[in-house]
């Protein structure tokens, strides 16, 4: 079977060491290229690529240019593959949230302009979504019956040395970048003015303005910000391994990859459905609304008075969940089965 797998090079490229291989989707582009490549020859294309007169026996593209590739090529299977919820409401939610708050939108994570989700998702045979049921119902019915979910994982050799580390009761905030999306206002409000008694919130990610200076604003000195760090690196996992708890009020997702990483580090999260996590997953964290501040406070006062044991009970609890739906084994052969349906 001969294949087209459209991403982008700066997350992935095969034979090459990609700027952005590390991020989670470099890891996804990396592990459907494999997957791919079991079943016979892979075209590859940048996201940028507009060839015509391909024919193969199938396309997968990045949602945001499937449509572009899909209608410039003869292809006998197509399918689209999401890495966040649906692409409409996600934009209405972040404008109304961003007006709430006074605000810059994150305009380098949305779609480019000519994107069309409502056509994109009647031309695709299948549609690939990484996501939980949450980011599923996100989705208008309409267009579920031909969505098929996907888990995927992270390079876990680089964090299962620090899960049995010794742990203080601290929390983690963990994000490529720290902004509107990522429910960094939630983590400003429910930290200002909260007793956590000697615990503290250590901040990892890049902030640019204003959230640097709400971040001065609201915080009372319960917050530690660390700056962007590379998450493969030791220093990293370290910080991380450190944390009891990592304490992610995300919006919006496909799955959260910076999430994924501090589970498979030891802490036990506080997150929201939005994440993205596998349900079976999320069955044992300490899941919170969106912009519930005084549930997310409770939510954090609680589990600072945990026993030991109950600690220890879920976090071996997320580890058994984790290593049975959230891994690469998984996402191979999800992405199998969908393909067994079309041929």
């Amino acid at each position: 079977m001969h294949s087209v797998l459209s991403y982008f090079d700066s997350y992935f490229k095969p034979g090459n060491a990609a700027p952005l291989c590390n991020h989670s989707a470099g890891q996804i582009a990396s592990h459907l290229y494999d997957v791919l490549s079991e079943l016979g020859p892979v075209t590859y294309l940048d996201a940028e690529d507009r060839p015509t007169g391909l024919f193969s026996d199938l396309f997968v593209g990045h949602f945001w240019n499937y449509l572009e590739i899909a209608k410039r090529n003869r292809f006998r299977k197509r399918i689209a593959f999401y890495a966040v919820s649906d692409p409409d409401l996600r934009r209405d939610l972040l404008h109304s949230l961003a007006a709430r708050f006074n605000v810059p939108l994150p305009d380098w994570d949305f779609p480019p302009i000519y994107f069309d989700h409502p056509a994109t998702m009647r031309d695709a045979d299948l549609v690939l979504l990484v996501g939980n049921s949450f980011t599923l119902e996100t989705f208008a019915p309409e267009y579920r019956d031909k969505i098929r979910l996907l888990n995927y994982s992270v390079d876990t050799s680089l964090y299962t040395g620090t899960a049995a580390a010794p742990k203080y009761n601290d929390f983690c905030y963990v994000a490529t970048q720290c902004g509107l999306r990522k429910g960094f206002m939630d983590v400003l409000m429910t930290w200002s003015g909260l007793d956590v008694r000697g615990s503290l919130l250590h901040v990892i990610g890049g902030i640019e303005p204003p959230w640097d200076n709400l971040l001065e604003r609201f915080n009372d000195g319960n917050i530690v910000y660390h700056g962007w760090i590379d998450s493969h690196s030791p220093q990293y996992a370290d910080l991380v391994g450190r944390c009891r708890f990592a304490y992610i009020p995300t919006y919006e997702e496909g799955q959260m990859g910076s999430l994924l990483e501090a589970m498979h580090c030891g802490c036990v999260p506080i997150t929201t459905r939005a994440s993205g996590i596998d349900d079976h997953i999320l069955a044992h964290c300490v899941v919170i609304e969106p912009l519930n501040i005084a549930q997310q406070k409770e939510a954090i006062l609680n589990v600072i008075s945990w026993s030991a044991e109950e600690y220890r009970n879920r976090q071996r609890a997320i580890a058994e969940a984790l290593n049975a739906f959230q891994n690469w084994n998984v996402f191979s052969s999800s992405v199998k089965s969908a393909l067994a349906e079309l041929f």
